[in-house]
Order: structure tokens, then C-alpha cells, then sequence
């Protein structure tokens, strides 16, 4: 309800520029299409069987010291998508590239949206992390999202799945876990990418492999944790959890990083927290509300809002701000994760490097 919020607001303006990422790279981004042949789309209309398609987005960091001339102002949302959100918006040309880089070799982070939600209202937090230095795949799950827009100009809308329906979304989220694998599959072997990489002279790291996801893309980091053991750790930004994961927990690193108090009104992540067997953490954010943790805020501060529109729509927290937190938090769990910082001070005593920030509960085991 949220994010519903927010879409009169987005279609009373005009298209804005949205903010350079903190990190020092700036970022390319390659946008793929690609069908499993192996599947059969199980929410595909009765009368149009297909196989199961999904798009994704893939930012890749760049050197900035071999980038020229080849830059462009990029749409920030297709222009069906953008429709159903209210308007669409831009990123700022200075960050939006298409250039070479050395040869290094990539972490990658995969990211799931929220349900119902495009993978596109999350492209400046995903752009942000690239340019920390790793590799973002984000994925359009069809049938889940409201629009999913393709390349040849086809689209899918949403299927009727109940938000009030646990089974029907633990289907949607072993539906999730397998476009993720597929995913996976295809950035690591198939020939799509090939000229994406070669292009940008780098190297993906598939022994290197964490994800995270909003609301239930943060569920959907889990369940894909518990069937595809590349991804080595998971970060479920405030998204309650479902079976088969309430039962049989996680073996490996996991965060919770939530809004204020959501692990006292969501009974799953006490529930949950008690079954992580590896390295966990539960942090919270202050000012934040479930919408918080998409780029709404970035775009709330982009917009001439009133303070008290701004914060029912985004919360109080600043969209710099917001993206500093995520891109710290997630920054530490990769460093503790791929074994470059055993002990990270920010997954431990959040508020001495972000005030923002509350560790409510960690213990870094390995």
C-alpha cells in the first residue's frame, strides 16, 4: 500500500534527474531478456502456454579513467512501466556510460524486488552498489511484477496471486528462486553476456555470489539460499519470511535490516533469526518505512514535496542518506562473506559508523 502511495505524485512531474551514486566508479548497464527453455511459465495464461521468461538489468562498474565521450541520459524506467508508477524519470548523464575497464574480477550481487514491483524501482540502488566495484544483476520476475516490458515491445501484467495467500506465495517464491538460478546460469555460461564482458574487459567471480531483496525479494534471497548453495550469503531488506525457510533456517551468513521495530511486528524474523546457523545480524533503520528501501526516497528528494508528503510516502530519511546505508551495509556483508574483514565494525555497532543504523542483534560465527 506503500508504494501505491507514491504514483500521483510521480505523474504531476516532469522527468528528473536522479543522483550520481556515491561510489568511485561510474556504471554501465546492459539490459537482457532471456527465456528457459527447461521451464514452462506455471502462471502463463491457459490459452498461451510459453516458456518462463524474465528480464534483467545488469550494472557493471567501469574505470573512469579510460571513460570519454560516450555518455547519455538514460530513461530510468520503459515507458509502460513508468506509466504505471505516475512518470518517468532519468539518471544523471555524468554516471550513465558506456566505456571500458581493466581487467578485474567481479563479485556478483543479485538482486529480487519487492512483490508486485518492478526491478526498475530499484535501478539507482542497484547502479550505486555497481560502483562500489561488483557486478548487480537485477531480475523482472513475469506474473509477479505489475508490468514486465520486453525488448520487442511485448509485456506481461501481473497474474491474480493473493497477497493474503501463504501458499500462493511460497509458490511465487520457488518461482523467484528458480528465474534466480536460471539467472545465475546463464551470466556464467551462456554466450548473451559474452560481449558485455568482453566489452568491459572484466571477469564475474561465480565462487563469490551473494544476494538481497526487498520485501518479499528479501524472502526470496533466502529461499534461493536454500536451494542453489552458489549463493554464499543473503541480505532480506524488510520482508517477512515463509516455509520452507521458517522451518528449516539457513546455513549460511544472513542480515535483516529493517524498518524501526518490524522484528516486533512480524513474529518470521524472530522466528527465522533463531534458526540461522551461520553468521546473522538484524539491524535497523531509522526513519524508515517499508517503501524506504526502494529508490522512492532518492526520488521523493528529486520531487518539490512538502516534508510531511515526503516522509508518509518515504519515510524521514534522506535519499543520500539511504543509499549510503544500504551500500555500507552491503559493502561489509560482501567483505565478511568473501572472508576480506572477519569483523566488520558496522555489522557489529552500527551507529558508531551510521547513526542511522541500530544493530539489534549480531553475532558474526563462521
Amino acid at each position: 500500500m506503500q508504494l501505491l502511495l507514491f504514483m500521483p505524485f510521480l505523474a504531476f512531474t516532469r522527468a528528473l534527474l536522479l543522483p550520481r551514486p556515491n561510489g568511485p566508479f561510474p556504471v554501465s548497464m546492459v539490459v537482457e531478456s532471456l527465456t528457459d527453455q527447461s521451464r514452462s511459465d506455471p502462471y502463463a495464461p491457459s490459452g498461451s502456454p510459453h516458456q518462463r521468461r524474465v528480464m534483467t538489468s545488469l550494472f557493471l562498474p567501469i574505470d573512469p579513467a579510460v571513460v570519454r565521450s560516450e555518455v547519455r541520459t538514460i530513461p530510468y524506467m520503459t515507458p509502460l512501466v513508468a506509466a504505471d508508477y505516475g512518470r518517468i524519470q532519468s539518471c544523471r548523464g555524468g554516471r550513465c556510460k558506456t566505456a571500458s575497464q581493466p581487467p578485474t574480477k567481479l563479485p556478483l550481487v543479485v538482486f529480487s524486488p519487492g512483490f508486485g514491483q518492478s526491478r526498475l524501482l530499484y535501478g539507482s540502488m542497484a547502479r550505486s552498489l555497481a560502483s562500489e566495484g561488483y557486478a548487480v544483476v537485477t531480475i523482472d520476475h513475469p506474473y509477479d511484477a505489475s508490468y514486465v516490458e520486453f525488448p520487442d515491445g511485448s509485456f506481461v501484467r501481473n497474474a491474480n496471486i493473493s497477497t493474503d495467500d501463504d501458499g500462493a506465495l511460497e509458490q511465487v517464491l520457488q518461482v523467484r528462486a528458480a528465474d534466480v538460478s536460471f539467472v545465475i546460469d546463464q551470466l556464467s555460461e551462456s554466450t548473451v553476456f559474452r560481449r558485455a564482458y568482453d566489452n568491459h574487459r572484466i571477469v564475474i567471480d561465480f565462487g563469490r555470489i551473494v544476494m538481497y531483496g526487498h520485501s518479499l525479494g528479501g524472502a526470496a534471497a533466502a529461499t534461493v539460499m536454500l536451494s542453489d548453495p552458489r549463493v554464499r550469503g543473503g541480505v532480506d531488506m524488510d520482508g517477512r519470511f515463509f516455509k520452507p525457510v521458517l522451518e528449516k533456517g539457513l546455513d549460511r551468513p544472513f542480515v535483516l535490516l529493517g524498518r524501526p521495530d518490524h522484528s516486533s511486528e512480524d513474529p518470521t524474523w524472530p522466528a527465522v533469526y533463531d534458526k540461522l546457523l551461520g553468521a546473522r545480524v538484524e539491524m535497523a533503520v531509522a526513519g524508515t518505512i517499508h517503501a524506504s528501501f526502494t529508490d522512492f526516497p532518492v526520488i521523493v528528494n528529486s520531487l518539490n514535496l512538502t516534508k510531511s508528503t515526503a516522509e508518509l510516502v518515504a519515510g524521514s530519511v534522506s535519499g543520500r542518506r539511504m543509499d549510503l546505508v544500504i551500500n555500507s551495509v552491503l559493502v561489509a556483508f560482501c567483505d565478511f562473506v568473501f572472508g576480506h574483514n572477519p569483523a566488520p565494525e558496522i555489522l557489529q555497532h552500527g551507529k558508531s559508523v551510521l547513526p542511522e543504523l541500530t544493530v539489534v542483534q549480531s553475532d558474526l560465527r563462521r
